[in-house]
């Protein structure tokens, strides 16, 4: 028993939500200093200071109430009265909620509950519990916030907070319908209980709902009502609240004046209680009603604000929110690479709310997923318009919770979608920004104060703004600069190189499309040097990146096939109808492309002309450049072409396994060794998982004209020198480590059989490279070829068409870009599905597959299955 007061019961839980509904103001008190006594008198004077902290929270005076309660917890501890320490965690956990502490409270609900657990109390127990959803809800983490509201029910059922917690957590998710009916229970209970600062909490969550719901009128009237019962009751935080409410409603009705007016009294009531979360709030609206009026500096300043304290408080959804309200006032400027880093840190913050929603069902995550949607909208536009496709293309597949938790099965691909990166530059951005927020905090706080230093401060700060500025003008006119000089170099490339090309591949044209701001030239070569300039799309840069991204999306995503068709027919037009006479004409069979910027992105062999896909009429390959494409080297018969292949089939870390890689490497490969696998195409050597090791592929490429690797892949399209493929280790080999490999002059041909390892994306200073694939190439003493995928490749339609390259390369009748193009029509034509591809026991070369006959019925004929590996440099 406690012998200073009776328990509380559950009522003390009541008190959780007082960043709602917190309590009388009335004069301060100081708490006195401690010393050391014994048990009974620490009891004695630990009680006193219990009920005077509470007399502090009750007047709102809650750093004094901090102190005091954090004082009366170490007496409880001394005298070892676990009551009291559970009463007093309880405390500290409301105290540091209001002060937007949230990681300390959530400390000191879990702590509570724990202490009342072993005493058995339920009531107070639930309460704890209550307050661990609430710290949880205000750090984003809503599967772990409904679980603790839900075993509070368990203890008490309908119990009130628990089931205000709930509703809110089904706000944040989106699911307002839910929602709806757990506050309406709520403000049912309340009403009866004659609670009448819980009641307008209730109203207050209502109007919340009503509000998602396009419902304002209604929402208005719960929100006027709630304010007048906290006036009503002397409850400031729960105006604050209110008055934030109301300003965003009348907001989003195009009424910034009105607006306006509740968001500073909010802002002002708040500095008066010290309610950090309602200044962060009113901070964030002001700053957004300043840019509707596009007085961006204003704005800024308040973004900047809100920013510093959501981040002290640890409020991540608050954070997000900020940080995406920050891109969208650069973008709207024209300041697209800040825009970006902000978008990006934004989206990063929403990746980590929606990786703690996974344990909900898939229903809930996506209610959350829409709710933030935009702000990955917004970055993938930017970051298209850049030209950045590859990196669009990741922010895009995040909107999917499909994508979040299944996307990769079945493919060479990571388990888990990793952090949107930050490319060089910007990681120099988002240091000098954050540094400059930081700076500019401090400024805020002695502006506020009107501290002694204030005029210097602000002139420091002025500079830094300016310096900031000047810094990042400067970045911009470097990308400008390096494309102009890349445009200028792959045209004289082209001019003086052409001729070599096109002489050495019978029948073939070669292509570069110049990518312009407001049109796309189509520079064109075929035998006896460059016969054209002329042919020219309406499609500029931003267009034509919109269209590339849209054709990715739909393949890679295994999206619908006429509307597939549809853009492809769009791209046809642009890069290949203007040469269909010519094509003709020179009775082309086979296209070679030297691709710039967007193109980098287009499995062009997917373009569709109006009756049959590109690939069904051409073979199609593409080079880096025309000058440094060895048209010399020919490959020879299997039996003088050895290949080294090395492949990891076993699950590792966050990559799943790849069942069919075993399958793949042994029906290419047929090792001497007795006892070997003999029934393979070409000889060489294999290593499998643990022996395919960083020694194992650096010490034995001399003797080989071919590397196969079959693993996955790591693709950073924000920096492709931070992509790797995976070692059978589980270990990442860096693609930086390829250009110090040795022995590559000799090889002819490498075959990345991964994902993504064709694709490239902004490098330095915003020059497309073609990713993991260029490492292996790009001067006369590398490999001579590649083929790379551009999207995650499905792992047993990745194991057929390699087996049916090699099988068809073995003739000695195909050039290396038609084996590959009759190994993409098996799957487009059905001639080879997992269903007609079991395993044989007689030796002969057909395709296998790994697993279950029963799994064997998948039809590859979609371009997501066939298109996504392109053969890069010599293709004879």
């Amino acid at each position: 028993m406690r012998p200073r007061r009776k328990s509380t019961s559950f009522a003390l839980a009541t008190l959780l939500f007082c960043v709602l509904s917190p309590c009388l103001p009335a004069q301060s008190a100081s708490a006195p200093a401690l010393a050391q006594v014994s048990a009974s008198q620490a009891r004695r004077e630990a009680n006193r200071l219990f009920n005077l902290g509470s007399q502090q929270f009750q007047r709102n005076q809650f750093e004094q109430a901090l102190a005091t309660f954090q004082q009366a917890l170490k007496l409880y501890q001394q005298a070892r009265e676990l009551g009291g320490q559970g009463d007093v965690l309880l405390k500290l956990g409301q105290v540091h909620e209001i002060l937007g502490q949230y990681d300390q409270s959530l400390t000191r609900y879990q702590q509570a509950a724990e202490i009342f657990a072993k005493l058995g109390e339920r009531d107070n127990r639930a309460g704890a519990l209550s307050g661990v959803g609430i710290a949880y809800l205000r750090t984003g983490k809503y599967s772990q916030a409904i679980a603790a509201f839900q075993e509070a029910l368990n203890i008490i059922p309908n119990a009130g907070v628990p089931l205000n917690g709930l509703g809110l957590a089904y706000i944040y998710l989106g699911q307002y319908d839910k929602a709806l009916k757990f506050h309406q229970q709520v403000l049912a209970i309340r009403r009866a209980n004659r609670n009448r600062a819980g009641e307008a909490t209730s109203l207050l969550n209502i109007g919340t709902v009503y509000k998602g719901r396009v419902q304002y009128q209604d929402a208005l009237n719960s929100y006027q009502q709630a304010l007048e019962i906290y006036r009503q009751v002397r409850n400031p935080t729960g105006q604050v609240r209110s008055l934030n409410l109301i300003g965003e409603l009348y907001n989003l009705q195009k009424q910034p004046s009105q607006a306006m007016s509740f968001f500073q009294e909010a802002l002002k009531l708040s500095r008066t209680i010290d309610d950090s979360r309602g200044q962060s709030i009113a901070f964030d609206n002001i700053g957004r009603i300043h840019f509707s009026l596009q007085q961006y500096s204003q704005a800024l300043d308040f973004y900047e604000q809100a920013l510093t304290i959501r981040r002290k408080g640890g409020d991540r959804e608050g954070e997000g929110k900020t940080l995406s309200n920050i891109g969208e006032l650069f973008a709207e400027q024209d300041q697209s690479e800040l825009a970006i880093v902000f978008y990006k840190q934004s989206v990063n913050i929403y990746e980590s709310i929606r990786r703690d929603l996974q344990q909900l069902p898939s229903e809930q995550q996506e209610s959350y997923t829409q709710s933030v949607a935009s702000t990955y909208r917004r970055l993938a536009d930017l970051l298209i318009a850049q030209g950045r496709i590859g990196e669009a293309q990741q922010i895009l597949e995040r909107l999917k919770i499909q994508e979040l938790n299944d996307f990769t099965k079945g493919t060479r691909a990571p388990a888990t979608i990793a952090e949107v990166g930050f490319n060089s530059l910007e990681t120099q951005i988002k240091g000098k920004y954050t540094s400059l927020i930081a700076f500019g905090s401090k400024y805020y706080d002695c502006e506020q104060q009107r501290c002694p230093q204030h005029n210097e401060l602000k002139t420091q700060y002025q500079g830094l703004s300016k310096e900031f500025q000047i810094f990042v003008e400067q970045i911009k006119q470097q990308l400008r600069d390096s494309k102009l000089t890349q445009v200028d170099k792959s045209t004289q490339d082209f001019q003086t190189s052409a001729d070599r090309v096109v002489t050495a591949h019978l029948n073939s044209i070669l292509i570069y499309p110049l990518v312009l701001p407001d049109k796309t030239r189509l520079l064109w070569a075929a035998k006896g040097g460059v016969l054209s300039k002329t042919a020219v799309c309406p499609l500029g840069e931003t267009a034509l990146y919109n269209k590339v991204a849209q054709l990715q999306t739909l393949i890679s995503k295994r999206g619908n096939e006429t509307q597939l068709k549809a853009v492809g027919k769009e791209l046809y037009d642009c890069l290949i109808q203007p040469l269909e006479s010519e094509l003709a004409a020179n009775k082309i069979q086979h296209l070679i492309f030297v691709p710039d910027r967007a193109t980098n992105y287009i499995p062009m062999g997917a373009l569709f002309d109006g009756n049959q896909y590109l690939i069904q009429r051409f073979a199609v390959s593409n080079v880096l450049s025309a000058s440094l494409t060895d048209t010399d080297d020919r490959l020879k018969s299997p039996q003088q072409t050895p290949i080294l292949a090395l492949g990891l089939s076993q699950a590792k870390g966050n990559f799943g396994a790849l069942p069919n890689v075993e399958t793949e490497l042994n029906a290419i490969v047929k090792q001497s060794t007795a006892n070997r696998n003999a029934t393979g195409i070409y000889p060489g050597q294999v290593f499998l998982n643990p022996q395919f090791t960083k020694a194992a592929l650096e010490d034995n490429i001399r003797g080989h004209r071919i590397i196969h690797i079959a693993t996955h892949g790591g693709f950073k399209p924000e920096n492709p020198r931070d992509s790797y493929f995976l070692l059978g280790t589980g270990t990442p080999y860096p693609i930086p480590d390829v250009q110090t490999l040795r022995d590559l002059k000799d090889v002819h041909l490498v075959v990345l059989s991964a994902c993504q390892t064709g694709l490239g994306g902004a490098d330095g200073l915003g020059l497309e490279v073609t990713g993991i694939s260029s490492f292996f190439m790009g001067d006369r003493d590398r490999a001579k070829a590649v083929i790379a995928s551009l999207w995650n490749v499905n792992d047993t339609s990745t194991a057929l068409i390699m087996q049916q390259f090699y099988k068809n390369l073995a003739t000695g009748n195909l050039t290396k870009a038609e084996a590959l193009r009759q190994a993409q029509l098996s799957l487009l034509q059905s001639k080879l599905t997992d269903k007609n591809a079991p395993r044989r026991s007689n030796g002969d070369a057909d395709v296998v597959v790994s697993g279950t006959p029963a799994a064997r019925l998948a039809n590859f004929s979609h371009p997501y299955y066939w298109a996504p590996f392109i053969l890069i440099g010599n293709s004879l």
